[in-house]
């Protein structure tokens, strides 16, 4: 049987019931995130050793400049800082708007200073989007010490528009990485003749988990060339996958191993990976149901008797 899409699709699902605690779990989990990348010793690194590639951020020059020879010492402890309280859910429709101005400004240097992938682009959107939630309806101290008092009861859609979001937000992280890799036409072909990913894994074995681990590579990694062929294919055939995120919800789980299996395949060689904020948007992939069953089972029985 076929699946049905008027059934499945991002846009019906945004209007169905959701959970205050999937989205209070995905606030903290975003807040211990940004806590362990503001607290980087990256920081101090690229601003004695820079980047020679000069990449550009959005921001004017002067604001730049600012960033660079000012902010950064006291940008990285108000980050910290933030991110606690929006794990506690403390003051969190206060703290939401300042939090994601330090945190942009912070990685803009961070990003201007270092040209390789970066935390938040991951982070920025779903740091922005939660300025727009409740999403300390739950599992926060505004909740617990009468701060804020929720109009909704916890299975409202009001909680399910945002993980829906994120959910398209992290297949367009992966259909654009995808894209990355086979534009230009002449990029894609080196890509997918696996030339790129036999370079990556040869040159970076030795800062490798692999070699720490098993002090011997995987496999010869000078020959071999099939496999890095089917390497190149099989992530760009993933990232591609990642779009039916947007269509049905049963392709969630396959979605999440695979992401997962990659991920760990990147962090034991060497390439750097983005497991665990993949897992932070994963949550977006969970069904609500799972986080009202968690928090609240006892209501959950008591109102199907």
């Amino acid at each position: 049987m076929g699946i049905n899409i008027k059934e499945e699709n991002i846009l019906v699902r945004m209007e169905q019931p959701g959970s205050a605690y999937q989205l209070a779990v995905f606030r903290i989990l975003l807040g211990l995130q940004i806590i362990y990348s503001s607290s980087a010793m990256i920081f101090d690194y690229v601003q004695q050793v820079p980047d020679i590639s000069n990449t550009k951020n959005i921001f004017p020059g002067l604001l730049n400049q600012w960033v660079d020879m000012i902010a950064v010492p006291y940008l990285q402890p108000i980050t910290q800082v933030l991110g606690i309280f929006l794990v506690l859910g403390l003051f969190t429709r206060y703290i939401l708007p300042v939090l994601s101005i330090s945190f942009l400004l912070l990685f803009s240097f961070y990003f201007s200073r270092h040209n390789a992938p970066h935390p938040w682009l991951y982070i920025w959107f779903p740091l922005l989007l939660l300025n727009f939630t409740k999403s300390s309806d739950a599992l926060s101290l505004d909740k617990l010490f009468g701060l804020l008092k929720p109009l909704h009861g916890t299975s409202s859609k009001v909680y399910r528009w945002p993980m829906e979001i994120i959910a398209a937000w992290m297949a367009y992280i992966y259909v654009a990485a995808g894209m990355a890799k086979i534009l230009p036409i002449y990029k894609g072909l080196k890509w997918l003749d696996g030339g790129t990913s036999q370079d990556m894994m040869y040159h970076r074995f030795l800062y490798s988990m692999d070699f720490y681990l098993f002090k011997h590579p995987f496999f010869d990694y000078t020959q071999n060339q099939w496999i890095f062929i089917a390497l190149s294919i099989a992530s760009i055939g993933l990232e591609f996958f990642c779009i039916m995120i947007l269509f049905t919800r049963r392709c969630h789980l396959a979605i999440f191993i695979l992401l997962m299996v990659m991920h760990f395949f990147l962090y034991l060689t060497g390439v750097l990976g983005f497991m665990q904020l993949a897992l932070i948007l994963s949550i977006s992939l969970i069904h609500p149901a799972f986080f009202e069953k968690l928090f609240t089972p006892q209501k959950l029985k008591t109102s199907s008797v």
